[in-house]
């Protein structure tokens, strides 16, 4: 019963996020590693049911039983949740292995472009930015009334905006966050790493020519 993928995964590098609006789905677990969202295929025993797609993998050994149904207590199983594009998690989510399926296998699932979070494992953070995902960080407090309000308005949709930088849930007020400035610059500029750098080339070498003439001897290379 292998599912086709109804999102496409962009390369690595260089994709732009201003703004998602969409369903928001609650998975409030802490230290949630990156073998859950992303879990290796020879872990999962779904191959022999021909499930190898990256739509296919995706949470799949808490998403579906041994023969390939799906587990009604997995929240993306649930309505309204199916069609969710934003991820309301907990603590340290994307702990553990730089495995980026952790972050392409939701987003060829489901269109996963946003998570909000108490705080997300530090390679997690560097896969979602080459993915064109934004992850927000925000107080537990903030997290979990979040959380409350998507569980409390079923089907109703919320924005993750990165150019004003706030969470707006219809019928609340907007809740800002930060976000690390070099970061959302290449976000909303849809910059890759060399397109980041390009930039600063010129200084960069006019600084360098600067110091090789006072200290000349230090770029001197020394042959046998």
């Amino acid at each position: 019963m292998p599912r086709q993928s109804a999102f496409e995964v962009p390369e690595r590098g260089g994709n732009r996020y201003v703004r998602h609006t969409g369903l928001a789905a609650p998975y409030m677990y802490d230290n949630v590693s990156t073998d859950v969202p992303s879990p290796p295929a020879e872990a999962t025993g779904l191959d022999r049911l021909g499930m190898r797609g990256e739509s296919d993998l995706a949470f799949a050994n808490v998403r579906y039983n041994a023969d390939g149904t799906e587990k009604q207590d997995f929240v993306f199983n649930q309505e309204p949740y199916r069609r969710a594009s934003i991820m309301i998690v907990g603590l340290n989510y994307g702990t553990g292995s730089s495995r980026s399926g952790a972050i392409t296998r939701p987003l060829a699932a489901w269109g996963v472009k946003a998570y909000i979070g108490q705080s997300f494992g530090p390679i997690f953070v560097t896969n979602a930015l080459a993915y064109g995902v934004v992850t927000v960080q925000l107080p537990r407090a903030t997290v979990d009334r979040i959380a409350a309000w998507v569980r409390a308005n079923p089907g109703v949709e919320m924005t993750v905006d990165l150019e004003r930088l706030v969470v707006e849930m219809p019928g609340q007020q907007p809740i800002p966050f930060e976000y690390n400035s070099r970061f959302r610059n290449k976000l909303l500029n849809g910059l890759d790493d060399m397109e980041e750098m390009e930039p600063h080339f010129a200084a960069s070498a006019a600084k360098r020519a600067e110091d090789e003439r006072l200290r000349p001897w230090v770029y001197v290379r020394r042959t046998r």
